[in-house]
Order: structure tokens, then C-alpha cells, then sequence
């Protein structure tokens, strides 16, 4: 299974857009891999974790084509994951297509031609924010649907078999979701945003193996707060893999979501895991599973 990181950045970015700190500086002098857009992945062929407003440029800057996605997983509300303006632009008007070619420009659509069913999975706070634009049309001219899931329970779509469980990390009340995803003969973890796991998703976790784990360090070494990962929890979190065997051969963790401030530029935090099982993934990175 093949998985593009299309960004792995916080939603500050890295460099901070307004920030002058050593990292920062550091980041926008050497660029490359120390530059980080805001977070999302591509996989299996089809399908996302999660739609920050930029997903088109960095899709089309890593070579990735979006127009066939058929499922959307969402984490949580919050803009620098999920920004629907993009999924506005998918609706069609009904009959569209059939009209003359003189009057089909003047149809109120953003796109002609068809498009394969997109699902949308996220919690409350997500169908929200979608909802809102949808400018009281049917879901369906988005050739869209959307769910609300269960957590813990195990959903299909698309070759995808996936388990979308609760993330430490809050917004409004609801709890974001981390979700364990299984295709293409493979399994890992997709967690962010979340700092350490609550014991019902380590229950869950421990009926499963994964082949690698996508895991956020966005405080990295400032023990700033809860709802997020310092690279300290990250390393308690290995540990309950390991502790546990959950790794399906040589365990390999990848981390995302770096705030700058607080977690190293690229060329720094490699020498740091070195020799370790945790590496950092960069912005256009292709994971072969």
C-alpha cells in the first residue's frame, strides 16, 4: 500500500507564518524537509485522512490525483484538518449534463461530468462545518454522502476496512477520532490530533497488529499542555506497542503534525531518533507498506 504525505505540519505551519524563532528561521533559511504545510495523508489509491484547505496544491504538487477519491476520513473540525470550501466545488445541478452546450455554462454549477461517490466520515462538529455550505442543496449533487460513525465499530468503502476510535484532543465538546485502517493487505494507525490514548482505544488497539504507525508530535520538546503529543508521550505510546506486540515485523512509527517552536526542523529531530524505531515523515513523502 502505497501513502503520500500530502503535509505533516501543525496548523501554524513550519516555518511559523509570523514567527522569527531559531527553528523558524532555521526552516525558512534551509527549506526542503523542514518546511511543513498542514497535515493530511493520501492512500491506498483513493482515499484521505482529512481535507485542510491547501490538499489541492500539495496533491498536485506531489503528483497525487484527487478526482477519483471515494472516501474521506476526518479527525476533527478544526480548519488546519478539514476545510469543506473545496467540497463545495464538487455540486452539479441536476440534469446539468444534458443541456445544450449554449446553455449548459449559465446552469448553476461548479463542475460538469461524473464523479465516483465521495464518503465523508467525522463526527458532529465535521457535518457542521459541511453542512453550512451546502446552501440547503442535497448532499447527493455533491455526489457525496456523509456519516456520522460509531466509534469502535468497523466500517467498509473503497477496499478500506477501518475502526475510527476516540482521540485525546477536544473541540466543542466532542472528542476528535484517530482512525485504524486496514487495505491493500496492510494496517496502521492514523493519530492525530491526539495526545495519549485513552484505555478504550488501547483496548481496541490491542486486538489488532499494525504495520506502522502515523503518530503526531506537534509539542515535541516543550511539555506544553495536553491535547497533543510531546515527543516524550510519543515515546510512552511506543512503548505500549511494543509492550503489547501490536507490530506486524520490525516496528516503525512515522510522526507529523510538528508545531515549530517546539519541534525540531527536519535536519535536526533525524540525528535525535536515530537508531530508534521513530522516524519523521516530510511533506511529499511516499510510504511503501
Amino acid at each position: 500500500m502505497k501513502i503520500t504525505f500530502l503535509g505533516t505540519g501543525a496548523a501554524e505551519l513550519y516555518p511559523g507564518a509570523w514567527c522569527q524563532c531559531d527553528y523558524c528561521t532555521y526552516a525558512r533559511t534551509h527549506g526542503g524537509r523542514n518546511v511543513r504545510f498542514t497535515s493530511s495523508i493520501h492512500f491506498a489509491d483513493k482515499c484521505l485522512v482529512d481535507f485542510p484547505a491547501d490538499v489541492f496544491n500539495k496533491a498536485a504538487h506531489y503528483g497525487v490525483d484527487l478526482l477519483g477519491t471515494e472516501l474521506l476520513l476526518c479527525t476533527h473540525p478544526h480548519e488546519d484538518h478539514f476545510d469543506p470550501q473545496m467540497l463545495y466545488w464538487r455540486y452539479k445541478a441536476y440534469g446539468a449534463d444534458a443541456l445544450p452546450e449554449s446553455e449548459r455554462y449559465a446552469a448553476p454549477c461548479a463542475r460538469f461530468g461524473e464523479l465516483p461517490l465521495l464518503r465523508v466520515f467525522g463526527n458532529r462538529g465535521v457535518w457542521a462545518r459541511m453542512n453550512a455550505i451546502f446552501e440547503n442543496r442535497e448532499v447527493a449533487d455533491y455526489a457525496m454522502d456523509f456519516t456520522i460513525p460509531q466509534v469502535y465499530q468497523e466500517y467498509h468503502h473503497a477496499g478500506v476496512d477501518f475502526i475510527p476510535m476516540i482521540a485525546s484532543h477536544m473541540e466543542g465538546g466532542e472528542r476528535g477520532m484517530i482512525y485504524l485502517i486496514h487495505a491493500q493487505g496492510k494496517t496502521f494507525l492514523y493519530a492525530t490530533d491526539s495526545d495519549t490514548y485513552v484505555e478504550r482505544t488501547r483496548d481496541c488497539l490491542r486486538a489488532h497488529k499494525v504495520d506502522a504507525v502515523i503518530m503526531e508530535a506537534t509539542f515535541g520538546e516543550v511539555n506544553k499542555g495536553r491535547g497533543h503529543m510531546t515527543l516524550g508521550r510519543v515515546w510512552d505510546e511506543v512503548r505500549f506497542f511494543e509492550e503489547n506486540g501490536l507490530f506486524n515485523g520490525e516496528p516503525q512509527v512515522w510522526l507529523t503534525h510538528m508545531s515549530p517552536h517546539r519541534t525540531p526542523p527536519y535536519d535536526l529531530l533525524c540525528p535525535m531518533l536515530e537508531g530508534t524505531c521513530v522516524r519523521s515523515a516530510y511533506d511529499g513523502m511516499t510510504l511503501e507498506l
